[in-house]
């Protein structure tokens, strides 16, 4: 049985305590390979996050991990390749500079399939630097506190699962920081009027409920069940896969590559990529008489899974009553998040901005940092089922 630990985290994942950043300045981690007594570790690829590594003793190894920028959110992303001239057991640790321990290390071979690290993890005092033992060879090993979902990865997995969806396209909405598409992936028709926006991973590290979560309730609402065909026939869907790409692929803890982390930024809008979602919205409802109906942002937590939903006046004076008939219809079903939490309707989060803005229902959807993969696509895949459900019911209210 794996050695479970305790850590007391600074701030969860998505907290409303989180450091505002639109100050910060990103530092450029420099990109190599690190080699001693034969053993490599290397960041030369998209989501690593190593900053140094060193050799400790004649079979110990120290991985330094520092985010990108300071204030930041305590969620230390680390991510990268290491492998030996042969096979040797080494002792690993990871040290970060700010913050504490997070993540569960997520072991691959192919940077594909992955698996937690089922071994001992030792802390030291104040949780900011963890030991393991793990076995290198000639072959890769990649390391990684969540499984790796770059922006290449992403709209691989995009372009070949709508490769067979004539009626999906995508196309970019416009460009970030660092010059990367922004991709929207659209399922409408002229004739429909009632639409929803889903946007994913504006958060880089969260990727249980910003990738795995979101891919399942996007296959599923854009699948051949009658239930999908219905809800399309009645809803356009624009769906934003990953709207950080560049905090993605420079494996931030938080932000976007100007230091802002994006789900602060759906007031003042200062960043290009809540600015392509704002506008690609306006130009849809404003010129073509499109209505959005509904928001979903996905995002992980710790102490995830729940969904941060409206709070109590305002779900009040809603016309619609979208969020209660899911959660009922959810149930008792063994997959239930039996968390639904209220926020103030005041802070900048995306899902705020919906009601605010649009004024429509809109939802967090969070799931937390170690659960069961296949608990999470399941459960993705019933509350899309419920969701379409309840968007399709809202039609003769």
């Amino acid at each position: 049985m794996r050695n479970l630990f305790i850590v007391l985290f600074v701030a969860q994942a998505c907290s409303p305590s989180s450091e505002k950043t639109a100050e910060n300045v990103p530092e450029t981690t420099e990109k190599k390979a690190f080699t001693f007594a034969g053993i490599t570790a290397s960041n030369q690829f998209d989501g690593a996050r190593l900053n140094d590594f060193v050799q400790l003793s004649e079979s110990a190894f120290q991985a330094t991990i520092s985010p990108e920028s300071i204030p930041v959110n305590a969620s230390a992303w680390f991510s990268f390749k290491i492998w030996s001239n042969e096979k040797k057991a080494i002792q690993l640790s990871l040290n970060y500079t700010h913050h504490k321990h997070r993540f569960i290390p997520k072991l691959s071979k192919d940077g594909k399939n992955w698996n937690s690290f089922q071994g001992q993890l030792a802390l030291n005092h104040d949780s900011t630097t963890v030991t393991f033992n793990v076995t290198v060879s000639p072959d890769t090993l990649w390391i990684s506190a969540q499984e790796v979902f770059s922006s290449e990865i992403t709209y691989d997995w995009v372009d070949s699962f709508i490769a067979l969806k004539s009626f999906i396209s995508k196309k970019s909405a416009g460009k970030s920081v660092l010059n990367q598409d922004v991709f929207v992936v659209s399922s409408e028709s002229e004739e429909t009027k009632s639409s929803a926006v889903l946007i994913a991973r504006q958060h880089p590290p969260e990727v249980p409920g910003g990738s795995i979560a979101f891919k399942s309730f996007f296959e599923n609402i854009m699948s051949d069940s009658e239930l999908a065909i219905s809800f399309r026939e009645k809803f356009n869907l624009y769906v934003f896969p990953l709207i950080n790409p560049d905090g993605s692929d420079l494996g931030n803890w938080r932000h976007n590559a100007n230091g802002v982390d994006l789900n602060r930024d759906w007031q003042d809008f200062t960043q290009p990529e809540t600015q392509i979602v704002r506008d690609f919205v306006a130009s849809k409802t404003e010129k073509e008489g499109k209505v959005i109906s509904f928001g979903i942002d996905f995002h992980t937590s710790y102490n995830g899974p729940y969904l941060l939903i409206l709070d109590s006046a305002n779900e009040a004076n809603m016309k619609t009553k979208i969020i209660p008939n899911w959660i009922e219809g959810v149930g008792d079903d063994p997959l239930n998040m039996n968390d639904y939490r209220r926020r103030d309707q005041a802070l900048p989060y995306c899902y705020n901005w919906f009601y605010n803005q649009l004024g429509v229902e809109a939802v967090t959807l969070e799931e937390g940092d170690e659960i069961d993969r296949d608990t999470i696509r399941a459960r993705a895949t019933l509350y899309a089922d419920k969701w379409m459900e309840s968007m399709l019911a809202s039609l003769d209210e």
